[in-house]
């Protein structure tokens, strides 16, 4: 489904990825781990085109990444949960999971709230909330569920247990 080749990418002059080469099979878990700074959100940035490899090669079910900008990763079936959580502040946690589904058409929303809600029922019980006063865990949850709203074929999430309890590390993770 992803297949990336010798994919090597810089800031300024600092390399940042050398030469990594990865394929994602079609309905698997694949993670990448590594220690701060191995590069690991950098590969998910430049998967997500949010930053321009200086080599290599990326493609999605036959499609050449490179040539795609970002905005058309969704309708393609790429979500990006980023790390961080980065939720809308002033808005309430409805207002944010559907920001994640703003191109779909009102049926397909509903039918996405529900999924969301069903893989997170905190989330509906808190959807009228101002999404920063969710905690960490809550927020994480948020984040993936805006993320699922376009109900991606693949779903990149960088650090999803960072700042997390292990009480929630364990749910945020049995979901995935």
């Amino acid at each position: 489904m992803l297949e990336i080749r010798d994919l090597t990418v810089y800031y300024g002059h600092a390399l940042a990825l050398e030469k990594v080469t990865l394929s994602v099979p079609e309905r698997g878990l694949t993670a990448v781990i590594g220690p701060n700074g191995s590069g690991k959100t950098t590969l998910l940035k430049t998967i997500s085109r949010i930053v321009d490899p200086a080599k290599g090669t990326l493609s999605y079910k036959g499609q050449n990444l490179l040539e795609c900008p970002p905005h058309k990763l969704a309708k393609m079936g790429i979500a990006h949960c980023p790390e961080g959580r980065k939720p809308f502040p002033e808005m309430s946690v409805l207002e944010n999971l559907l920001v994640g589904g703003h191109s779909l058409p009102p049926a397909q929303v509903r039918q996405r709230l529900e999924m969301v809600f069903g893989l997170f029922p905190i989330l509906k019980e808190r959807r009228n909330q101002l999404s920063v006063t969710l905690s960490g865990g809550e927020q994480q949850m948020m984040a993936i569920g805006r993320a699922l709203m376009v109900s991606p074929s693949l779903l990149l999430i960088d650090e999803p247990s960072l700042g997390l309890s292990p009480l929630m590390v364990d749910e945020v993770e049995r979901t995935i």
